[in-house]
């Protein structure tokens, strides 16, 4: 066998150019010199002699042009002796031969010499019989031998006597009366069949034999479906070999005297060790049969599924009689290939069972990876219908198809999408006209419609605003608790702002049912905060000096210490200014909180007297000292204006807070700190009015002398118990 010659012989461009030359000068009717062109090159002398020898006997044999094989009463080739051809393509010619040695007929298949000196024509001949020999299956037509002999290749494979797929087609549609498709003129290649004998076999015989198309049963599709299972099993191991076959269609399928089909015409076939041989741009097989991704000639990648599609479409053409697309030219038939779907094979022929017709369209899906996976994949689907039981293939759905189309049809979407902006301009011009035209009336009521809604559209706005400073009031500053001011401030104001909604906007029922809600919301929100506020008073109840200003009595004292130890023992305090604000979220949730600052109020209320709690607020008011002209209640009830709240910011800034950099890190001594108290607290006094004075008076009642010093909010005041000292603060 050779099935690969030495690349530095017949590969050498030298021979292909001297063959040539030689060729020419015969045809051409002179007699060249045989030596004179052995003599060019005397190192290719041996290999050039086959070649001229090869081209001498060509030559003298052929009854055309390019004839290439003896005749029968010749010389053998090789170990074969030429009886009749049988068929011609594109990729040779085909014999019936006897092998000499052992005396068996075969099928010979001869590569035409002028061919030959067609370096990519030659190889992919080699390519054919390499991919032929090394597949050893029981529906693959098998190679015997594979040689070169005076420069002719030939190889011998198995002789089939019988009929291809596509003659029981033929004759099919005689019987059923079906036009039968145009001539193959529009193949990039015409294969070759090996040794088809017509007169052997009757189409009677065969299975897949149909009855009129008015009266075809089941059986006859299943005959069918059948030999397709057998023809997958086949390429499955084609594949699983590293063979693509790349022209699968009826004529390469064939049919013998016992109704086995065997595979042939490896001619286009792709094999792994050699994938380089077909370059982008090559459109090879029977245009028919191709498969989408082979059409487009390079531009996508062909794998063993492009086999899968030729053998769905060759299945297709057998159950319905018809061919797969009905173009008749080479355009045409590219563009349905590419671009449109295979007709329903039982809008053709409703005897067509319907699990037969979802493989057949799984096969023939355009995208590969819509396809069987794998030709096993189809033949295991092929033998479920054939064993009635439920195939996997699924038939598509309305979307599926949608959206196929949509893949194959991208500039269909895209005129689509332009058109539709296109009316959308057009249909806004034609909008704006019309509207120009209106009558002054209509164009008035109009405008006060525009302008009601975007008077909804402000309140609306405004409402989510105000919305928006109730929910910050009642759940982000509530972790702020030297924030309650300006929480109050912010609930006050959200409710005015409510209420002037309602009066703007006239009374109906939805308005006074959600100012009516919010009411109640900002009620409970302030009461809330009044009941803290209570709670860090109470706080104060700790300090001697606090409870021998309220004249608390001995049983008082011991229920207050009694009371404070039990909160203290279920880690709960009661202010959160000890270790900072994060002690009250430490707490718990917030209605906890509440919680216990109700059974606080509670639980103090029974211990203290009225006019008790109400000196308690009082010395609490006191403890604040200057902070407490910044309490939201405070300022309404002395009326404090813009003017004087300025001048309070003021004094704490060169009082209080003076060097405020340096507060943190080198905080004052707690005498000192205690005089810039008094001192800011004696010039905010001066600011206020001798009315206001009075009402300042009223609201603290008498001087708490123990207090000097409360930072920023209510919390542990700083009382007089000794001399301060670098530890206190």
């Amino acid at each position: 066998m050779i099935l690969n010659p030495d690349p530095l012989t017949e590969d050498d461009p030298r021979i292909l150019q001297i063959s040539r030359e030689y060729l020419a000068e015969l045809e051409a009717g002179r007699s060249p010199s045989r030596q004179a062109y052995l003599d060019r090159y005397p190192e290719l002398a041996a290999i050039l002699t086959e070649y001229l020898d090869g081209i001498q006997l060509a030559e003298t044999l052929r009854p055309v042009p390019i004839v290439v094989a003896p005749e029968p009463t010749g010389s053998p080739l090789g170990d074969f002796q030429i009886v009749r051809e049988v068929g011609r393509g594109g990729m040779g010619v085909v014999y019936e031969a006897i092998q000499l040695s052992l005396g068996r007929r075969v099928a010979l298949k001869v590569l035409p010499f002028a061919a030959a000196l067609d370096a990519k024509h030659l190889q992919r001949f080699k390519t054919e019989a390499y991919a032929a020999a090394q597949l050893h299956h029981t529906n693959i037509v098998p190679v015997y031998a594979v040689g070169c002999e005076r420069g002719m290749h030939f190889y011998a494979m198995q002789l089939i006597e019988g009929r291809s797929i596509a003659d029981v087609i033929e004759e099919l549609r005689n019987k059923n009366k079906v036009v039968s498709p145009p001539p193959q003129d529009v193949n990039t290649e015409i294969t070759s069949t090996v040794a088809q004998h017509r007169d052997l076999t009757p189409v009677d015989s065969l299975p897949g034999r149909s009855s009129p198309r008015s009266g075809r049963t089941r059986d006859c599709f299943r005959s069918a479906a059948q030999i397709a299972a057998a023809v997958a099993d086949a390429l499955d191991y084609a594949h699983d070999s590293g063979v693509v076959h790349r022209d699968i269609k009826p004529a390469n399928l064939l049919l013998d005297s016992k109704g086995a089909v065997w595979v042939t015409d490896f001619g286009l076939a792709l094999v792994a060790t050699d994938a380089g041989l077909t370059q982008t741009g090559d459109v090879l097989g029977t245009l028919r049969y191709m498969s989408p991704e082979q059409a487009a000639g390079g531009r996508e990648p062909v794998d063993h599924r492009t086999d899968v599609y030729s053998l769905g479409a060759t299945l297709y053409e057998w159950l319905t009689l018809q061919p797969i697309f009905p173009g008749q030219d080479r355009p045409a038939l590219f563009y349905q290939i590419l671009n449109e779907d295979p007709r329903p094979l039982r809008k053709l022929d409703l005897a067509i069972p319907v699990e037969l017709e979802t493989i057949v369209l799984k096969a023939l899906a355009k995208s590969p990876i819509e396809r069987y996976a794998t030709a096993g994949e189809m033949a295991d689907d092929l033998r479920r219908f054939l064993d009635e039981i439920p195939i996997r293939a699924r038939r598509p759905q309305l979307v599926d198809r949608l959206r196929k189309w949509m893949r194959r049809h991208p500039s269909v979407i895209a005129a689509a999408l332009i058109l539709l902006v296109c009316g959308l301009i057009g249909l806004g011009i034609t909008t704006a006209i019309v509207a120009r035209e209106h009558s002054k009336t209509e164009e008035a009521y109009q405008r006060e419609r525009q302008r009601a809604r975007e008077a909804e559209a402000q309140f609306k706005l405004a409402r989510r605003v105000t919305d928006e400073m109730i929910q910050l009031a009642e759940e982000e500053l509530s972790d702020a608790p030297f924030q309650e001011g300006l929480r109050k401030q912010l609930l006050e104001a959200a409710l005015g702002y409510y209420q002037e909604f309602s009066a703007n906007r006239g009374a109906t029922s939805t308005s006074e049912s959600e100012l009516e809600a919010t009411q109640v919301r900002v009620k409970r929100i302030l009461a809330d905060l009044a009941l803290l506020e209570s709670d860090r008073q109470r706080f104060l109840l700790r300090e001697v000096a606090v409870q021998d200003d309220l004249k608390l009595t001995k049983e008082q004292r011991e229920q207050i210490a009694e009371l404070i130890s039990s909160r203290d023992d279920h880690n709960q305090p009661e202010w959160p200014g000890r270790g900072g604000p994060r002690d009250r979220l430490r707490m718990g949730s917030k209605k906890e909180i509440l919680v216990t600052a109700r059974a606080n109020e509670i639980a103090y209320s029974a211990i203290l007297k009225p006019d008790q709690i109400l000196r308690l607020s009082q010395i609490a008011l006191q403890c604040q000292g200057p902070m407490a002209f910044r309490e939201v209640d405070i300022a309404r009830t002395l009326k404090l204006t813009a003017e004087q709240k300025q001048s309070f910011q003021r004094i704490e800034s060169e009082t209080i807070f003076r060097h405020a950099d340096r507060l943190l890190t080198e905080p004052p001594p707690m005498e000192e700190r205690g005089k810039r108290a008094r001192l800011a607290m004696q010039q905010i006094l001066a600011v206020l009015s001798p009315t206001q004075q009075k009402q300042w008076e009223q609201m603290t009642g008498k001087p708490f002398t123990a207090a000097f010093f409360f930072p920023r909010h209510p919390g542990p005041p700083f009382l007089h118990r000794g001399p301060p000292g670098p530890d206190r603060f």
